[in-house]
């Protein structure tokens, strides 16, 4: 199995929808850890930690930079995902 096919796999079978098409979706594990990504299924985009939306290469193309700022473990992600809802909910007011 190629490592993209292994990845829909990790896409179809761990994935907690947040809000309308943003998800949270284990893209690895990886020593009893996984590393989960905050997905915009619709925008086809992720949540790096710096708040931002950024396109998600195909696999082949994902440096360590990448990695490190869009893959976070449950907790963080969750925390993040929070986070990034209160500032823009104080944007929109």
């Amino acid at each position: 199995m190629t490592i993209e096919e292994k990845a829909k796999w990790f896409d179809a079978g761990v994935k907690f929808q947040v809000e309308g098409m943003i998800f949270l979706v284990m893209k690895s594990r990886q020593t009893g850890e996984g590393k989960w990504a905050i997905e915009d299924f619709e925008a086809k985009k992720v949540l790096n930690s710096n708040m931002e939306w950024e396109d998600e290469p195909p696999t082949a193309q994902r440096d360590e930079a990448f990695l490190i700022r869009t893959r976070f473990d449950f907790d963080s992600a969750v925390a993040m995902y929070q986070q990034y809802k209160m500032f823009a909910e104080m944007e929109e007011q």
